[in-house]
């Protein structure tokens, strides 16, 4: 049943909020129970990267899973109604951009924290790690496990609120999610994306494969490009060129026209505001900024 008041609308941003604090709560007391060899004194299995990315993945998963369970099964779902499978040139489209953006994080985040210690911490796990691990759980495994989580679990709980807030809401909390301020402009960006993939397809197929193939591009190719002037010159003028079409991409077809606004009778004042006087999203987001400070000072 969908909310008829605002007490019931802030209710529902609530139990988004909630999702968050309660899936990085569950985390936490996870990864704690992953330094038992460590305390044990199994430095071997504990230093070992199949262990550590492998462990990683089975406690952040299904923690994410659990806490959708705790906390959104209460919220409205509408049906998501499946479209034809995007063309050829819809598909290089969406590769493009994907790229732009990801670079566009990138960049915004570079120009930001250039003054502080914040590094990505994903990019120097991944280029420290074996190749084999890197294909298997982050262009493999953690695509499928997020694109569950926050573009399904999450994001189709939260339609009945209009497509633009179920993405962008979703988006944000993507990049919440990886409590690192570097991370967190291009998982916002690359969010907004996925999430307009899954409501324009209906389906998280394609949503699945545009973040392997990003998790791929930045995570497993680039870092691996022979140190060549050339290659990297050609990766530099293909990112510039991603860039540039993405920005073409949004001013002359402005995709966000095609939202729909949502089965509730709230105007979009009335949903920013139920969303901005909700303690449980203000706290979602202090929490998270809180521990992304947390661990550039660690």
């Amino acid at each position: 049943m969908f909310p008829d008041s605002t007490q019931e609308l802030r209710r529902c941003y609530g139990r988004i909020g909630l999702f968050l604090i309660v899936y990085t709560a569950l985390s936490q007391v996870a990864v704690m129970l992953c330094y038992l060899p460590y305390d044990l004194g199994w430095y071997e299995l504990f230093y070992n990267d199949w262990y550590y990315y492998g462990l990683s993945a089975m406690v952040y998963y299904p923690a994410g899973i659990l806490a959708a369970v705790l906390t959104l099964r209460r919220l409205p779902r509408p049906e998501v109604l499946r479209a034809p499978a995007p063309t050829v040139g819809q598909i290089c489209s969406a590769v493009v951009i994907g790229i732009g953006l990801l670079y566009l994080g990138s960049m915004t985040a570079q120009v930001l924290l250039s003054d502080t210690d914040t590094v990505d911490y994903a990019g120097t796990a991944v280029e420290s790690q074996p190749v084999a691990c890197t294909l298997v759980y982050v262009v493999l495994l953690a695509p499928v496990m997020e694109e569950l989580i926050f573009r399904y679990l999450l994001l189709d709980r939260m339609l009945f609120l209009g497509d633009w807030t179920a993405v962008g809401l979703s988006a944000l909390l993507f990049g919440l999610f990886h409590t690192n301020l570097y991370q967190f402009f291009y998982a916002v960006l690359v969010g907004l994306l996925l999430g307009y993939l899954r409501i324009m397809t209906g389906t998280l197929t394609w949503s699945i494969l545009l973040h392997m193939f990003i998790n791929f591009f930045g995570g497993l190719l680039t870092p691996n490009l022979p140190d060549s002037d050339a290659v990297w010159g050609t990766l530099g003028l293909l990112v510039v060129l991603a860039i540039a079409y993405t920005v073409y991409y949004f001013i002359r077809y402005r995709p966000w026209e095609n939202f729909y606004p949502g089965p509730t009778a709230f105007t979009a004042a009335e949903k920013r505001r139920a969303c901005l006087t909700s303690p449980a999203m203000w706290l979602c987001v202090l929490l998270h900024l809180g521990l992304s400070l947390y661990y550039i000072s660690y």
